[in-house]
């Protein structure tokens, strides 16, 4: 009885939305993260519980469009809201909203340990994907992923920011490069690759307005089917930056379940990571 309310409740809402498609999704995580620099507790709780909505349909000259939204749950506070709206075609995508910056959508970055992230790469990728932006526009051409982005004012009284960040990414087999460039004026370049067991990434941003520069590499190695070591070293030249490196561990139990932990040096602390993401 259960299961005929709930896909009768489905049927109403969908009711009359010809050619649409409605998914649930969603992913959580819990653990405890260890900080040295915690003023009290050495050891905090840390979860997470987030749903998505994805909304999906076709008009009848063939354009695909869409809406997401997404709900966060953290730590016992408010949740926040997401949404985004997009049209795309053979053409690429136009998305409007809570969208990623160009500069952010091509495949740049490099990785992070522990179930939540440690903040290994938060130097490296200090003055990548700084700029802010409502509307974006990507696509995908054979090889080729390329994405610009602006940020628009949304009422009269909103100030122009003119905030804007292109990304373009080429990919080959186990091979990949990506080109980023803001209005910021940093440009960031990386790549990565493949061999066997062994995956690399690595990324370079040079900030030319405040001459300063950020970078980081990542190397993971995977010790069978289910089971990754990742390593990971990032930096800038900023005044008293310190280095950021550390080495974390996945296993994948299946079913969309990971443990994860790490432990590593960020800005002269020591923090660690373990728990467990789920994907759903």
């Amino acid at each position: 009885m259960k299961k005929l309310l709930i896909a009768s409740t489905a049927l109403v809402m969908v009711a009359g939305a010809a050619a649409a498609d409605v998914k649930l999704t969603g992913d959580a995580r819990f653990g405890l993260t260890y900080n040295s620099s915690f003023a009290n507790d050495s050891f905090i709780a840390d979860y997470r519980a987030r749903a998505t909505i994805t909304m999906t349909g076709k008009t009848d000259s063939g354009l695909d469009f869409g809406a997401k939204f997404r709900v966060d749950q953290a730590g016992g506070a408010a949740a926040g809201a997401y949404g985004t709206a997009w049209i795309g075609g053979s053409w690429g995508r136009v998305t409007v909203g809570a969208v990623d910056v160009g500069d952010d959508s091509v495949g740049l970055g490099i990785a992070d340990v522990g179930h939540r992230g440690i903040g290994l790469d938060d130097d490296a990728e200090s003055l990548f994907a700084g700029t802010n932006a409502n509307i974006a526009y990507t696509g995908t051409f054979g090889a080729i992923s390329v994405a610009l982005s602006y940020d628009l004012p949304t009422s009269d009284g909103d100030a122009v920011q003119g905030d804007w960040a292109l990304g373009v990414g080429y990919k080959a087999g186990d091979y990949k490069v990506a080109l980023g460039y803001d209005s910021n004026e940093v440009l960031t370049v990386g790549g990565g690759a493949t061999f066997g067991a062994v995956s690399v990434n690595a990324i370079y941003s040079n900030d030319n307005a405040n001459n300063v520069a950020a970078w980081g590499v990542d190397a993971s190695y995977k010790l069978n089917s289910a089971t990754t070591i990742t390593a990971v070293y990032g930096d800038d030249d900023s005044i008293g930056a310190v280095a950021d490196y550390g080495v974390g561990v996945a296993y994948n139990l299946g079913g969309g379940a990971k443990l994860m932990a790490g432990i590593g040096s960020v800005d002269d602390d020591t923090i660690g990571s373990v728990g467990m993401t789920f994907s759903f």
